[in-house]
C-alpha cells in the first residue's frame, strides 16, 4: 500500500488533529477478511456501509469497495475522490461517474464481474440490495456482514488505543459536569453545557449504530423518575425524550434536590466509542439509590472475577443476574418488569452495538474484545442507578479503558 498523497491547494480535506489511519492496519483487516471469503468460496465482497467502510478503508466518502479473495482491494469514489485519496491508505482508489459505471469498472480494473459476491446483508435495504445485484449480472449473493461484524469483535492495539482515547475524552467530560450543575436547569440545558465541553474536547457528535431503527445522541442524562421511563430502544435506560418524535434522552424537566442523576455518555473520537456511566446529585442522594449502587457495583465486581478469554457471555451474565437477585433487586435490574432487557453488556468500537453481547450466549469472550458493562437498576417512582466502564479483555482479565473515580458525587445545593 501506498502513502497517502499531499493534499492538493484548495480546501483541506484532513484534519491536522486527526488520526491517519495507518496502512499495515488497513492490511491486515482487508487479508483477514480474504481468508473469510476463501472459506466461503466467495469471488469477493462489496462493501458500501459506512463503519465497515472505515474499517477497511479509512474514509466513509461515498464508495464501492472490492475486496477479492486473492489480491489488492480496489475503493471505486463516487464522491469525493479527492478526499478519499487524501484519507485512504489504500493504493487502488478509482473515481466513478456514477454507479452504472462500476460494472464496466469491476471489468476493466478487477478482473471480471465476481460469480459469488458477500455483500452486507445484514445492514443493507433491498432497494440498495437490489440495486448492487443489478450492478453485477449474473452474481449470486451472500451475506457477509455478519462475518464483517465478527472480525471487528476483536480488536487490534490500534483500535484499542483509540478506544482509550474516547475513553479518555469521557473521563474528562465527568470531571467538567458536577461544575455546570446547578439548581434551575432542565436536563435539556445540563446536557447541552455537557455536550458542548465534549464537542470541545474532539467528540464527533456522530454515533453509529449497527441495529435497525436504533438511535442515539450522545447518550442519556436523565433525572429522578424521567429515567424510568421505558421505551423502544434497546437499553435498560431511556428518558421520555423532548418529543414522540425521538421517544428518548432529556427533558424538559427541571433537576430537583436530591434527584438521582444518571450520567450516561457515549463519547466517540476519530470513529471510536467509549460507554460510560456514572451518576451525580442536587444535595444528598436517597438512601435507596445509595444501596442500589451499591449492589451495581458488586455486580461489576463479580464480571470482573469471572471474564476472560474462553468464558463465555451466558457465564458473565449469570454473575451478575446473580448479584442482583441475592440483594433482592432481580425485579429491577436492567429494567424493570416487562421492560428488563436480558443483557448487562455490549461491545463498543465503531458502532455502539458491536460484539459481544452480554447475554444468555455461550459466545466464548476472546482477548481484545472491548465492551461496556453496564449493571443497572429502574426504581419505580425514585429514578434509574447504575455503573457503567468500557473495559478490554485481556489474558488474564478485565482492563478499563474509562478510569473516572466511580463514587457519586453529591453537589451542594448551594454552589
Amino acid at each position: 500500500m501506498a502513502a497517502r498523497p499531499p493534499a492538493a491547494a484548495g480546501p483541506p480535506f484532513v484534519e491536522p488533529a486527526a488520526t491517519p489511519m495507518p496502512a499495515a492496519e488497513v492490511e491486515a483487516r482487508v487479508a483477514r477478511l480474504q481468508v473469510t471469503l476463501r472459506e466461503r468460496e466467495l469471488d469477493a465482497a462489496l462493501i458500501v456501509q459506512n463503519a465497515d467502510l472505515f474499517y477497511f478503508s479509512g474514509t466513509v466518502q461515498q464508495s464501492y469497495l472490492h475486496v477479492p479473495a486473492e489480491g489488492e482491494a480496489t475503493l471505486f469514489v463516487r464522491r469525493s475522490v479527492e478526499r478519499a485519496r487524501c484519507e485512504s491508505p489504500l493504493e487502488r482508489v478509482v473515481e466513478l461517474d456514477g454507479p452504472r459505471a462500476l460494472t464496466g469498472a469491476l471489468r476493466a480494473l478487477a478482473g471480471g464481474l465476481p460469480r459469488r459476491v458477500g455483500l452486507e446483508l445484514d445492514v443493507l435495504p433491498v432497494t440498495a440490495y437490489e440495486r448492487l445485484l443489478g450492478l453485477l449480472p449474473g452474481a449470486e449473493a451472500e451475506d457477509v456482514g455478519r462475518a464483517i461484524v465478527r472480525q471487528r469483535a476483536v480488536k487490534s492495539p490500534y483500535e484499542i488505543d483509540r478506544i482509550a482515547a474516547a475513553a479518555a475524552l469521557v473521563d474528562a467530560v465527568w470531571d467538567y459536569a458536577p461544575r455546570v450543575l446547578r439548581a434551575g436547569l432542565t436536563e435539556a440545558e445540563f446536557a447541552g453545557l455537557v455536550e458542548a465541553e465534549a464537542r470541545r474536547l474532539g467528540h464527533q457528535g456522530v454515533i453509529r449504530m449497527r441495529g435497525f431503527n436504533q438511535e442515539m445522541f450522545y447518550g442519556q442524562l436523565l433525572t429522578g423518575p424521567s429515567a424510568t421511563a421505558p421505551s423502544f430502544l434497546d437499553t435498560p435506560l431511556a428518558g421520555t425524550g423532548l418529543s414522540p418524535a425521538v421517544a428518548q434522552g432529556v427533558s424538559f424537566r427541571t433537576i430537583a434536590a436530591g434527584d438521582p442523576i444518571v450520567f450516561d455518555f457515549v463519547a466517540v473520537r476519530e470513529g471510536y466509542t467509549a460507554d460510560f456511566t456514572r451518576m451525580l446529585s442536587l444535595g444528598p442522594l436517597p438512601d435507596a439509590v445509595r444501596q442500589a449502587y451499591a449492589v451495581a457495583l458488586e455486580a461489576q465486581a463479580a464480571v470482573a472475577a469471572v471474564a476472560r478469554p474462553g468464558v463465555t457471555c451466558r457465564t458473565v451474565y449469570e454473575s451478575a443476574v446473580a448479584v442482583a437477585e441475592r440483594r433482592g433487586l432481580g425485579a429491577h435490574f436492567m429494567g424493570c418488569g416487562a421492560e428488563q432487557v436480558r443483557f448487562i453488556g455490549h461491545g463498543v468500537g465503531l458502532e455502539l452495538d458491536e460484539l459481544p453481547v452480554l447475554t444468555t450466549s455461550d459466545a466464548p469472550l476472546e482477548e481484545g474484545m472491548v465492551f461496556a458493562l453496564e449493571p443497572k437498576f429502574v426504581l419505580p417512582g425514585v429514578g434509574a442507578v447504575g455503573v457503567e466502564n468500557t473495559f478490554v479483555v485481556e489474558r488474564d482479565g478485565l482492563r478499563a479503558l474509562t478510569r473516572a473515580p466511580e463514587e457519586p458525587v453529591e453537589v451542594p445545593l448551594g454552589a
